[in-house]
């Protein structure tokens, strides 16, 4: 038997009209996301409802913004409405009802298949009280609805994060601590007198050579001094002018409003710090004030307790190649601001370390192990040393040469919340720091200390 020969001729191989119109209009969108500096992900063959979507860039400097819109786009043969500037499109109801599916943004984009023919809706705004059986029509503004290089913003503003679930805060009272520490009191007069020294290090040779104890709570400027000592009294008698001695109220030039006065009040308060805190010296280079001695752990009031701190810790390593051993210590440190607000003033403290190779020479991988324990350290860790150089400053039996103080600190500013963080989500993003072991890259010779709030 032979086999019957095919009578039907071959249909030649064409693309389909409707995939040309379809795809005229994804260029549309695409090349106007170009224009935004966007980028156009299609979503390929298989798509249902969502043609694709614009990935958000910041036009200027071109990076992510780490938000994205799914768009559908619909092509028509032309634009006719009601009037020149108004036209009606109708969707289907089982697209709406996909689109307003889910957490994400959706703009619906209708267009002639032109970039000058080209308008959008966000369809989760447009529909936000759809229900099924409503209408579906949308009615286009064409001066309003373009969509063009400058609804940019427009869709940053509909894509920008919003809380998918929502949980709402723990209501119960709690207390949140700031690194402000209040100043209560300060001297209550500035004196200022004209000198004969001609800088900084001519005024400490005359003071060394004077009777009577000097320290570093003054400032030289313009062939003056400015200081918190009664400057008619030694050893400063002996450098100043006296006939040119005059005294200033603390408050006038703490509230003046000429900058020069208030600048010259924070740099006696800095001044006066520095000389005041036991066992502490202030490094200008690293610009803080760091705990100096021996390893050792002290003793101060937590926010429950009384509580221990490690504040000088010994670390030691050896080379594999030269079996040389290399000793450093790590120094509680913090850098110190005074900050006013709301008429009051405040020292504000931000704890950091000082690295040493024998206690007062920076060790010379200072920069690689303070930011190496910056990155590891958690909120637990810096609060317990926010606490402990507040207690730190404040007055305490047998710890202060002079009495009373210079300065007197009070208590760290605190706010009273009446919603809550749960502690236990807190914690999960707050691990404990590794071994300090590898936190340092050496082995702790020092003993190790527990947290305690």
């Amino acid at each position: 038997m032979t086999a019957r020969p095919n009578r039907k001729r071959p249909r030649p191989k064409t693309i389909s009209a409707q995939g040309i119109t379809g795809q005229k209009g994804i260029n549309v969108i695409e090349r106007v996301v170009l224009d935004m500096g966007s980028q156009w992900t299609p979503s390929g063959p298989n798509e249902v409802g969502i043609d694709g979507y614009i990935e958000l860039f910041d036009p200027t400097s071109h990076k992510p913004l780490g938000i994205t819109v799914a768009a559908q786009s619909k092509v028509v043969t032309s634009l006719v409405g009601n009037t020149d500037n108004l036209f009606d499109f109708w969707c289907d109801p089982s697209d709406v009802e996909y689109w307003l599916n889910g957490n994400t943004p959706v703009i619906l984009v209708v267009s002639a298949g032109k970039v000058d023919q080209a308008y959008w809706i966000s369809v989760k705004s447009y529909f936000k009280d759809w229900k099924p059986g409503a209408s579906t029509t949308v009615a286009f503004d064409k001066a309003k609805n373009r969509f063009s290089e400058a609804s940019f913003f427009d869709l940053v503003n509909i894509a920008a994060p919003k809380l998918g679930l929502y949980v709402a805060p723990l209501r119960r009272n709690e207390v949140l601590y700031t690194n402000l520490l209040h100043l209560q009191a300060c001297p209550a007069t500035i004196f200022v007198a004209q000198t004969d020294c001609r800088n900084q290090h001519e005024v400490w040779s005359a003071l060394k050579t004077a009777p009577g104890e000097s320290d570093a709570g003054w400032i030289f400027w313009e062939k003056k001094i400015f200081s918190f000592h009664n400057l008619a009294a030694a050893p400063w008698s002996s450098i100043c002018e006296l006939g040119t001695l005059e005294e200033f109220g603390a408050v006038e030039w703490s509230e003046s409003k000429e900058l020069q006065q208030k600048n010259i009040f924070v740099q006696l308060l800095n001044r006066t710090l520095r000389t005041q805190i036991p066992d502490v010296r202030f490094w200008p280079q690293e610009d803080c004030y760091a705990l100096m001695g021996k390893p050792r752990k002290i003793s101060y009031q937590s926010i429950k307790r009384p509580s221990k701190l490690t504040v000088i810790s010994q670390f030691s390593s050896t080379s594999a190649t030269t079996g040389r051993k290399f000793v450093w210590l790590r120094h509680l440190a913090f850098q110190g601001q005074f900050r006013s607000f709301s008429g009051e003033w405040y020292l504000e403290i931000t704890p950091t370390y000082r690295f040493t190779s024998d206690g007062y020479t920076l060790e010379r991988f200072h920069e690689d192990r303070l930011s190496g324990i910056k990155r590891l350290e958690g909120n637990r860790a810096v609060l317990s040393s926010v606490l402990f150089w507040a207690d730190y400053l404040r007055p305490r039996a047998g710890l202060f040469k002079s009495d009373p103080l210079p300065l007197k600190f009070g208590d760290l500013l605190s706010f009273d919340a009446t919603i809550g963080i749960d502690d236990r989500i807190w914690r999960s993003e707050d691990a404990s720091l590794p071994a300090e072991a590898s936190l340092f890259g050496g082995e702790n010779t020092g003993e190790g200390e527990a947290i305690d709030l």
